[in-house]
């Protein structure tokens, strides 16, 4: 029943979780696009997927159950195995002990008057006469009592027996009303699990469409940041396609490390670093020194133009400008991949992963990137 009940609602519990969290396993939860319409999807998802482990457990308090009253009827079981046993042994004794009744008394029947006359002419005295006569009756007296005794000990142990069969059929049908709360149970979690998988499917849809909705506005304030930056004395020539290097990936890795680390004006340290700290000392972890602040980054290495997000690689730095301006950059990132990054955001806050395609979407910010 175990096998049957608890391992496999187990299983599937843990691959339903599995599915659920593999909406989000790309990127850090914090990275994920959201808006008010997924906020509610995700809060059903989450007090429906609470719901089902709720059940489950009731699933694993009613599965003990039903193996505490399996185990109790085992030794209902066995314990009648050994009554029947003994009530074998009690039905032969008590044969046996009336057999032996039965033969005494017929023989003393038969030959009663001959060993009278013996017992007469064999005695020495009076006292001797009294004495035989006694034997004998305390002898009948002793089968009679053993044949007595037997058939109390054979009452006692068919009550016993009585009592361990009504007791068995009780936990029989304590075991089916179990089985049944349990198959009850499970019907519900089956019907559980789909509503979590179609809650869950939800999600990932409008997780879909919104970053579908982010990237498209992403591309068009992209665009616009590219065309000020073509026309503005603080932009940068793009470095054309075919030059621009395998960058630096491995640094990916390494900024993750300080996922955490506070906020700190000025700092370029793992005590606290700011945006351009960071950068400026996870990239001297690979061997490249980068100038201290994020104009000086921005403006080093190969430069891909802000309309250009399909040219990012993993390493990359990432850069923000007042209003979109590239000559009045203020913040930089590093690019982790799948339209997100890694930065020291402000005072107040820690080193996190935030959605790049997001902050394009909502601020328009983003004035391109550098590659080294």
């Amino acid at each position: 029943m175990r096998s049957t009940l608890a391992n496999s609602r187990w299983r599937a519990l843990f691959a339903c979780a599995v599915a659920f969290s593999l909406i989000f396993a790309a990127v850090p939860v914090s990275a994920a696009p959201t808006n008010a319409t997924i906020e509610e999807k995700r809060e059903q998802a989450d007090s429906a997927q609470a719901e089902l482990e709720k059940m489950a457990n009731e699933l694993e308090v009613q599965i003990e159950e039903y193996n505490a009253i399996s185990e109790a009827l085992d030794k209902t079981r066995e314990e009648i195995r050994k009554v029947r046993a003994d009530l074998d042994v009690a039905t032969r004794d008590l044969a046996f002990a009336r057999t032996q009744l039965a033969d005494r008394a017929a023989n003393i029947y038969k030959d009663g008057n001959a060993n009278f006359v013996g017992m007469l002419l064999g005695t020495s005295s009076f006292e001797d006469l009294i004495s035989r006569v006694d034997l004998l009756v305390r002898i009948n007296q002793s089968d009679a009592d053993l044949v007595k005794q037997v058939k109390e000990t054979k009452a006692s142990v068919e009550a016993l027996e009585a009592s361990l069969e009504t007791r068995e059929t009780e936990q029989v049908a304590l075991r089916s009303e179990a089985k049944i709360r349990a198959s009850d149970i499970e019907a519900k979690i089956n019907k559980q699990e789909a509503y979590v998988a179609s809650l869950n499917a939800e999600v990932k849809t409008l997780i879909k469409e919104e970053e579908a909705r982010q990237a498209k506005l992403a591309a068009e304030r992209a665009a616009q940041a590219a065309a000020l930056a073509s026309s503005s004395s603080g932009g940068r020539s793009s470095t054309a396609e075919g030059d621009l290097t395998g960058g630096q990936p491995e640094v990916v890795g390494i900024a993750l490390r300080y996922l955490g680390v506070p906020y700190v004006w000025g700092g370029s340290s793992p005590s606290g670093f700011d945006c351009s700290g960071l950068c400026q000392y996870v990239y001297k972890q690979v061997g490249i020194t980068l100038p201290r602040t994020s104009s000086s980054q921005y403006n080093a290495g190969s430069h891909i133009a802000a309309d250009r997000l399909d040219l990012l690689r993993s390493g990359d730095l990432v850069f923000f400008g007042t209003n979109g301006d590239p000559g009045r950059v203020h913040h930089v990132g590093i690019y982790v991949g799948n339209g997100n990054y890694v930065h020291a955001p402000s005072t107040g806050d820690v080193v996190k992963v935030s959605s790049l395609t997001e902050r394009i979407s909502s601020r328009g910010d983003y004035v391109g990137a550098s590659r080294f």
